[in-house]
């Protein structure tokens, strides 16, 4: 897989939909938001090194 202009524009298309409907469905809060995709960036990659000021 190339990680082409187009890629990276729709996936972060996808995800700011993602993020939107985790705001409507469950009332979801920015915080929230960025510890549910930090969760899967770790589900994706547990060796990730993740900055704790993310949070």
């Amino acid at each position: 897989m190339e990680w082409t202009d187009e890629f990276i524009t729709s996936a972060q298309l996808e995800l700011t939909a993602m993020v939107n409907d985790w705001k409507y469905d469950y009332g979801a809060d920015d915080r929230a938001c960025v510890a549910m995709l930090l969760w899967m960036v770790l589900k994706l990659n547990p060796e990730a090194e993740i900055d704790p000021a993310l949070f």
